[in-house]
């Protein structure tokens, strides 16, 4: 990879949709409100198409994740990336995998199965390649 990729631009021509934009920090509830203001979140509202209903769920599952992992929304999209010798930044496969790995086992531990287990781990990692991190999910019902 060639330069440094920017975590908040997402992949070019991704089919920007023009999404509905973030939802003023205002309208969350408190503490998604703080959670919601980390510029990584910030980025995925202003980049996803989602309704503002289908939004403030998606940041508390989310916040649930990070809390479950131990980490912010900004230091998760930062946990995936590494410096190359010649400083520049690149995607780490390291990274990466422990991320999916960890989106595995908190979709298992919020007990979603089938398709909804597979939606609710896509959702986490739309996050991720929203803010320029390339995750593929099963897209298959185990």
């Amino acid at each position: 990879m060639t330069g440094a990729p920017d975590p908040h631009r997402g992949e070019a021509g991704a089919g920007e949709r023009g999404g509905a934009g973030p939802l003023p920090a205002g309208d969350l509830p408190g503490e998604l409100a703080d959670f919601a203001a980390a510029a990584s979140v910030q980025h995925w509202l202003e980049r996803s198409g989602d309704g503002d209903g289908a939004r403030l769920a998606d940041i508390a599952m989310l916040q649930r994740f990070c809390g479950s992992i131990g980490t912010n929304p900004d230091d998760l999209v930062a946990q995936c990336l590494r410096s190359t010798r010649s400083g520049d930044t690149a995607i780490s496969a390291a990274g990466r995998r422990r991320t999916d790995q960890a989106i595995t086992a908190f979709v298992a531990a919020e007990g979603a199965t089938g398709r909804d287990a597979i939606v609710l781990g896509n959702k986490l990692r739309a996050f991720l390649i929203h803010n320029g991190i390339f995750m593929q999910g099963s897209a298959a019902i185990d």
